[in-house]
């Protein structure tokens, strides 16, 4: 749930984000055709256009930190950061009670937090409330226009698949004949495999598909001269070997997804009128007036087809014809081109900038919701360890040097006499019990349990009450203390390991200072400082 929450936020961020690149991309653009008209007339910079309008709605998805402030509490239990999160039942020293054990306080982080004086503002708890609903609304109708969009989508392609049902494929021989096509045209379409086909319908010229486009001609083109016929052809021929199938496919592709967005509309028809004008220009390049006539009469017989193309409209007729006129299209200077791509670049930094700026209304609630389902999921917590013994006195912490050996301390030692009773400090599985040949023996009689990400160990026992692959709770006795192995008497040595690194046992307690004896503390504050 939290997930789908942020994926319809960011997508309402993005939304909103790509329709500002997108405007404002669209202005510049025009403003830039005033000074350089030819702008106008480049296919790429328009696709360019539609396809930064595209990266600006990714901006919000892009992998960053989010940093939510704590809220913030004078209590000096929150105050402190080195205590673990869990309650860890320990005897207390023996000066203090003559019950075997006690509970000792709570770990920090379960320390109740004294209320909080709010700090956000009405304005922010309303927004607080309505964004959620906003960006659910959004992400519905979102939806309805994707379906709507992609249906005319679908009825397009369906038209199109009729058409090519209805058409009769033009053979190799008929082509070679055919007046519409010049000697060097028939080679073209052999060398690329270009496939030419011919229909009744009365439509215009086309090319339908993408990576592999088909050539459509209408059987009404017979009317016309073998002059008119061979430009209307090269003009296709033209889109064909320009890969301008593939560039509306991206257009419409963008105008599909993005159907809210004004600008990659008129982006997109912008971009059309360009590549029609490039393709009229590269078919009239160098030809009489006389000529220009014939086309832009036949152009209009195209527009007056009851299927024209949608580049064919009244408009773009008139234009395309006073185009036809000139004898070339408008020339773009290099340093038009690289002002203009300078300028786009500069609205997707923009838009970069505008993400975090439409972020900054969520609350802390908000920040905070989303800062979770961004994180990794959480390890389970920790069983709460409990104390080895009934009476707990720390005689030696961990990393420490010794007389013997010399070596820093590897775990905590436990004060207490032989015989004692020694607990698990949580459920587990024991993987060793008995004497341990690790490190030469030095354990003696040690028990070993498997926690999952920890193990412990429990060395120089006088003797074991487990068994290995058998399951133990916490609190459960696994054997007596001794002074087997390396040891100058009876105590208990408890190590720690977490993923086979040895930790110090402490960060699996609470306060172990108050029941430690004061050589131990003074022994870790001259050698441990930062500990001490």
């Amino acid at each position: 749930m939290a997930l789908a929450w942020l994926l319809s936020t960011q997508w309402l961020l993005a939304s909103v984000g790509s329709v500002a690149v997108g405007v404002l991309a669209w202005l510049l653009l025009n403003g830039a055709a005033q000074a350089w008209p030819a702008l106008r007339m480049r296919r790429n910079v328009w696709l360019a256009a539609q396809c930064i309008v595209a990266v600006a709605a990714l901006l919000p998805f892009l992998p960053r930190s989010v940093h939510v402030a704590p809220p913030i509490t004078l209590t000096p239990a929150l105050l402190s950061t080195s205590a673990p999160a869990q309650a860890v039942p320990l005897a207390a020293p023996e000066e203090e009670t003559t019950s075997p054990a006690r509970e000792l306080p709570l770990a920090a982080d379960s320390v109740a937090p004294a209320p909080v004086a709010a700090t956000a503002t009405d304005t922010s708890t309303l927004l607080g409330r309505a964004l959620p609903l906003v960006a659910a609304l959004w992400a519905l109708v979102y939806v309805a226009g994707m379906t709507w969009a992609l249906a005319r989508l679908l009825r397009a392609r369906s038209l199109w698949r009729r058409m090519m049902a209805a058409a009769e494929r033009v053979s190799r021989a008929a082509l070679q004949v055919h007046i519409a096509f010049t000697a060097e045209q028939r080679r073209q379409i052999a060398q690329r495999g270009l496939t030419v086909m011919r229909i009744d319908a009365a439509i215009s010229p086309m090319l339908i598909g993408v990576l592999r486009p088909v050539l459509l001609l209408p059987a009404h083109l017979d009317g016309l001269t073998a002059e008119q016929q061979q430009m209307i052809v090269a003009h296709e021929l033209h889109h064909w070997r320009a890969r301008d199938p593939l560039c509306l496919a991206i257009a419409a592709t963008l105008r599909t997804v993005f159907w809210f967005n004004p600008a990659t509309r008129w982006m997109a028809k912008q971009m059309e009128w360009a590549l029609e004008l490039q393709c009229d220009q590269q078919v009239l390049n160098g030809r009489p007036q006389q000529q220009r006539k014939q086309y832009a009469a036949s152009l209009l017989l195209q527009w007056t087809a009851p299927m024209g193309v949608a580049a064919f409209n009244g408009a773009t007729i008139t234009a395309r014809i006073r185009q036809m006129q000139k004898n070339s299209l408008p020339a773009l200077s290099a340093a038009a081109v690289w002002t203009t791509a300078a300028a786009l670049m500069a609205v997707l930094a923009a838009g970069a900038l505008l993400q975090p700026a439409l972020a900054i209304g969520i609350p802390a609630a908000t920040a905070q919701a989303t800062a979770q389902a961004m994180a990794p999921a959480p390890a389970p917590a920790a069983e709460a360890w409990r104390a080895p013994l009934d009476e707990v006195r720390v005689t030696s912490f961990f990393g420490v040097r010794r007389s013997v050996p010399r070596t820093p301390h590897k775990g905590i030692d436990f004060r207490a006499a032989k015989g004692t009773p020694v607990y698990a400090t949580a459920s587990g599985t024991i993987i060793a019990a008995g004497p341990i040949a690790e490190g030469d023996g030095k354990y003696g009689n040690a028990v070993i349990i498997d926690h999952g990400p920890q193990h412990s160990l429990y060395a120089h026992l006088d003797s074991v009450s487990v068994q290995p692959g058998q399951r133990v709770q916490a609190g459960q006795l696994i054997g007596a203390v001794g002074e087997t192995g390396l040891a100058t008497g009876p105590h208990l040595h408890l190590e720690v390991r977490r993923n086979g690194q040895i930790i110090d046992p402490a960060t699996m307690f609470t306060d172990l200072d108050a029941h430690a004896t004061a050589h131990a503390l003074k022994v870790r504050r001259q050698q441990l400082p930062s500990k001490g």
